[in-house]
Order: C-alpha cells, then structure tokens, then sequence
C-alpha cells in the first residue's frame, strides 16, 4: 500500500456541518428568516451575507435546502401555496393600514414581506391594489421634486453621517431625528425625542450612535441651523481628540449643507411621511375626535407624553428595518452601491467591498464616549416623562398583560391605564 498522503491538510470538498449545535441553527435559520423578509431569494447572495454578517461559511446548495424546509419560499412558490383569498387577504390588509393613502405597489409588496414573511410576485399585487383602489394610483402624490445635483462618488460606509429633523409629527408633539450614512442610504438611526430644534438633544443623540459603531464617520452633515450648533463643536472635539491627523489634512469634521444637497437623509422623508407619519398623526387625532383623548387635561397628556413615544419609537424602529430591507434601484450611471446593481440597503452597508467601498469610521474609545453623555446629562435628555411617573406608568401598561401595542388599539391602551395611573381621578 501507497504511503503517499493525498490529503495532507485533512479538509475535503464537503464544507462542515452547520448545525453541529443549536446556537448555530437558530443563528443560521433567523438570518434566512431576515433575508426572507428583505425579498432576498438569491441562495448565493445570501450564502455571502451570511458569511459576512455571521461568520457561517455555507454552500448554495445548502441555503437552498434550507429555506424549502422552512418554507421561505420565493413569490410564485407562495402564491402555489396560498390560496386566491389568503393573497388577496394579505395585499388589502396592508392597503387597510395604509389610512393616508401614500403606499404604492413597491411598498405594500415589500411591507407583506418584511411583516409577514410571504413573499408575492409584484404584479399579484398590483392586480389587487388596483382592482379594490384604482382611484388611489392616480390620487397618489409624486415621489420627489425634481432637484439636480452633482454625482456623488462614495468612499465606503462611515465617510458621512447626514443627520437631519423630521418636523411633519410636530403638530402632534413628537418630532423625530434621524442619521443616515451617506455612501449606502442606511437608516443608522431615528429617534422620537422631545424637540429635534434643542442642541443639547442633537449631539447627545450623535454621541448615542458613536457609541454604538464604536467611532465616528470621517465627516458629519448637517443644514445650517442653531440646533447644530454644539454638534459641530462636540465633533471636532473628538476629532481633534482621537484623529489629530484628519485636521491637518484639511478634511472637515463637520459639513453645513442646504436642505436640497443633504440628500441622503432628505430623500428619505417623504417615504417616512408616506409609510409612516401621515397615518399615525391621523390616528393620534382620531383619539380626540373620538373624545378619548383631552390634550387640555394635564393627566391625560403626562400619559400620553408616555405611551405614544413609546408607541412610535416601536414603529420607527420597526420602519427603519423595513426601510433598509428594500432594495435600491440600479443606476448604472451612479457611482456606489447602485451602481453595482440593486442591492438593499443594509446589504451596501455590510457587503461594502461589494461596490468597492471601505469602512471610513475613525475608532473611539466607547468609555470616553458614555462620560460625554453622562455630562451631558444622560438619557433623561431626550425622556418625555420623569423617571417617577416612567415607573408609574410601566407597572400600569404591565398590569394589563401581554399587550401588543399599535397604532389600532393605543387609545384603547391609554383608556385601560388611566384609571390604573391615576386612581384618585376616578377615571
């Protein structure tokens, strides 16, 4: 017998068992269920993100057997297994939340997806939408305004966060703040805070997303506006702190930008407005006119201070993951991601090599980080209630048992609590 070893390192063609334990499987099958919900069918595609994302080296071949067995299966596929009504239920449940008449075809195809993990074709949908609101495609208001800009041509992600206020939930109390990397358009965070005009709150909420990546973009923008004021300040401080280098080579730590060229957050209002805001400042005020709610009577807005915050922030969070999942469309004659091809926005911002992007963000010390905001006086800065009646309040919405909170049932929410927070008021 031969003494030559043909296999000296040991490894053959089969890559190794994922499932050797049950950590790994539940990590491996949540991300297809995450990928699912994007409308990511791409066995190869997701095989790299996994990769990417989770550190699981895996095959197509296995992600495709994979997602049969979990039953994630592509638009055609879902509607062989649905029925005709199940389809239909789906399309007009979503138009039914849709108050405000500003989703189109490509949303609600892609809000079925990341909330109920069916995967449509895009025209089943269409053929629904407009045979039950025809009036709706013509009614629908345009997407954008045209402006012209300069091209772009983006270094990778963390070389701008774009930071801007979102003012149409004014009118109902609850602004909103929001950060957007610049290169991807990924929705790095959004806040409901108390006043996105108060410069205390900007920067805090800027050392909030620090924290979290663990460093700073290469540059901030802004428009030009006394609220940013202690941003600029606090950015060139850590700037000067951490980087020294980036100053000397005349690279700007903070950029004041007009409103109509800050446009990787200013593009993404309107789709805020539209899949969001309109429908929730309606139903905040469908809570007065229906006499659930008096705004005059102090409790009844220290409560609602307390629940719809609380309510939104649920929701814009949930929008921001869904608003991330769907893919941008290719413009070949764009410099980044889209011009690769259509890719989601979160897929840009964690497969960035993928466009030939780097990762630009400038390190902090995290420690440093959390004494800034501690100074500056922590998360009460940007709380609509006191700590006291916070607690006061949580035991109440406790009490009531597993409540899933919507925008549908909050003002019957805050009716059950009343009583409940404020008992001497014989609510």
């Amino acid at each position: 017998m031969s003494s030559y070893n043909r296999n000296p390192t040991g490894k053959n063609q089969h890559t190794r068992d994922l499932f050797l334990d049950d950590r790994r499987e539940q990590i491996f099958k949540a991300a297809l269920i995450i990928y699912h919900s994007e409308k990511i069918t791409d066995n190869k595609l997701i095989a790299q993100r996994i990769k990417v994302e989770y550190d699981i080296e895996t095959s197509d071949s296995t992600v495709k057997r994979r997602r049969k067995e979990y039953g994630l299966t592509g638009g055609a596929a879902t509607e062989e297994i649905l029925t005709p009504n199940q389809i239909e239920q789906l399309v007009l449940m979503k138009m039914d939340e849709d108050v405000a008449k500003g989703w189109g075809v490509r949303t609600v195809w892609h809000k079925i997806a990341s909330e109920h993990g069916k995967i449509l074709t895009r025209d089943t949908v269409y053929k629904i939408m407009q045979t039950h609101d025809p009036a709706g495609f013509a009614a629908r208001e345009p997407t954008a305004k045209k402006i012209f800009h300069v091209q772009k041509f983006p270094l990778g992600i963390h070389e701008r966060w774009s930071g801007d206020g979102h003012d149409k939930l004014y009118k109902i109390g609850l602004p909103i703040w929001m950060k957007v990397d610049d290169a991807t358009g990924k929705v790095l965070k959004a806040w409901v805070v108390p006043s996105n005009r108060m410069g205390d709150i900007i920067a805090y909420l800027f050392l909030c997303l620090a924290e979290k990546y663990g460093g700073v973009p290469l540059q901030t923008t802004t428009d030009c506006g006394s609220e940013t004021t202690l941003l600029y300040g606090i950015v060139n401080a850590i700037r000067d702190m951490f980087h020294p280098g980036l100053k000397e080579a005349q690279i700007q730590a903070h950029n004041y930008l007009r409103s109509v060229h800050n446009i990787a957050v200013e593009r993404t209002w309107l789709r805020l407005r539209l899949e969001f805001g309109d429908t929730a400042v309606l139903n905040f005020n469908q809570g007065i006119a229906d006499l659930k709610y008096d705004n005059a009577d102090p409790d009844h807005y220290e409560l609602c201070q307390w629940l719809w915050p609380r309510l939104l922030q649920m929701e814009l969070d949930k929008w921001a993951s869904f608003r991330n999942g769907v893919p941008i469309r290719k413009q070949k004659e764009k410099a980044g991601p889209s011009g690769v091809r259509a890719m989601s926005r979160n897929e840009a911002f964690s497969m960035f090599e993928s466009w030939g992007g780097v990762n630009c963000l400038q390190t902090v010390d995290r420690d440093v980080i959390r004494q800034m905001k501690e100074d500056m006086g922590g998360d009460a800065l940007i709380a609509f209630s006191t700590p006291e009646f916070s607690v006061r309040a949580e035991e109440a919405f406790q009490s009531l048992g597993p409540v899933v909170l919507t925008q549908k049932n909050v003002w019957d929410v805050f009716q059950a609590m009343l009583p409940l927070v404020f008992p001497e008021r014989g609510f």
